[in-house]
C-alpha cells in the first residue's frame, strides 16, 4: 500500500485508499495503521477503519484489510523496490501467533436475547457462569455492545443489570479497563465490580473480559450496536456515496 496521498479517482475508484503512517519494521510485528481516502482534494477526507500490518523477512507486508465504510473506495496498491532490515533474531511471535493472541480473534460469542436492556426479568444470574477468556455480544445474531448508561431495574432478564460505567474505548487505544456498575435501589451504581478489561476490534465491535459478578441475581447488559469506529466527522458527497 502506498503511504503518501493517493490521486482522487486513482486505483480504479473514486477516493482511493492509503496507509496513513510508515510501514513496521520485522521486529516490530503486528502494527495498526489509520487509512485514509483521498476526496474533495483533502488527503484524508474519509477515515477507515484501522488495519493491522506486519512486515515479514522476504521484504514484502501483509495486511488485514476491513471493509470501506462506503462506496466507492479501494485499497490502492503500488510496486515498490522495498529492502526490509531483518533482525538476527527470529521475532517473538508469528503473525499466526498474534492473531491468535489478539482477544479481537479469539473470543467466546455470547447471544442471549434476555441480556437486552428492554428484555424483563427472568430470574437469570451471571453469578453461575464460569467465565473464562474473553467474550462478544450479540443480541439475535445482530452485533451488540454494553450499555453506557444506568439501565432499569429488573431488566436485562434480571435484578441488578449490569452496565459500562465509562465510555467504550477506540481501536487505537488497545485493552482499556473499565469499571461495571450494578443498578439496585433506586442507585444506578449500588454495586460496583472490579474493573474488567475491554477492547474495540477493527470491524466495529467490541470485546470484554467479563469476570463473575460473585452473587444473584446481577447478570451483564447487552444492546445492539450501532457505532461506527471510525474518526472522521464529513459528510458524505452527494451522488456518489451510497
Amino acid at each position: 500500500m502506498p503511504d503518501t496521498c493517493v490521486d482522487r479517482l486513482s486505483c480504479g475508484t473514486h477516493a482511493p485508499l492509503w496507509i496513513n503512517g510508515s510501514h513496521p519494521r520485522v521486529e516490530d510485528g503486528v502494527v495498526t495503521r489509520d487509512v485514509c481516502g483521498h476526496w474533495s482534494n483533502d488527503c484524508c477526507y474519509f477515515q477507515s477503519d484501522p488495519v493491522n500490518v506486519k512486515a515479514c523477512p522476504g521484504n514484502y507486508y501483509v495486511y488485514e484489510f476491513v471493509k470501506p465504510p462506503s462506496c466507492y473506495m479501494a485499497y490502492c496498491a503500488e510496486v515498490r523496490n522495498i529492502s526490509i532490515n531483518n533482525p538476527t533474531v527470529t521475532p517473538e511471535k508469528t503473525l499466526d501467533e498474534a492473531v491468535h493472541i489478539d482477544p479481537c480473534y479469539n473470543y467466546t460469542v455470547l447471544d442471549e436475547p434476555w441480556r437486552a436492556t428492554n428484555y424483563p426479568y427472568a430470574e437469570k444470574c451471571d453469578a453461575k457462569v464460569n467465565f473464562v477468556g474473553w467474550y462478544r455480544l450479540f443480541i439475535e445474531g445482530r452485533n451488540a455492545q454494553m450499555p453506557e448508561t444506568c439501565v432499569a431495574q429488573y431488566k436485562c432478564g434480571t435484578v441488578a443489570p449490569l452496565w459500562l460505567n465509562g465510555q467504550h474505548p477506540r481501536v487505537k487505544d488497545g485493552v482499556v479497563t473499565r469499571h461495571v456498575c450494578g443498578n439496585w435501589n433506586d442507585d444506578c451504581c449500588n454495586y460496583e465490580f472490579n474493573p474488567m478489561k475491554v477492547k474495540a476490534c477493527p470491524g466495529n465491535y467490541y470485546v470484554y473480559e467479563f469476570i463473575n459478578p460473585g452473587f444473584c441475581n446481577a447478570a451483564y447488559c447487552a444492546e445492539e450496536s450501532t457505532t461506527h469506529m471510525t474518526t472522521s466527522s464529513s459528510s458524505l458527497p452527494s451522488g456518489i456515496f451510497f
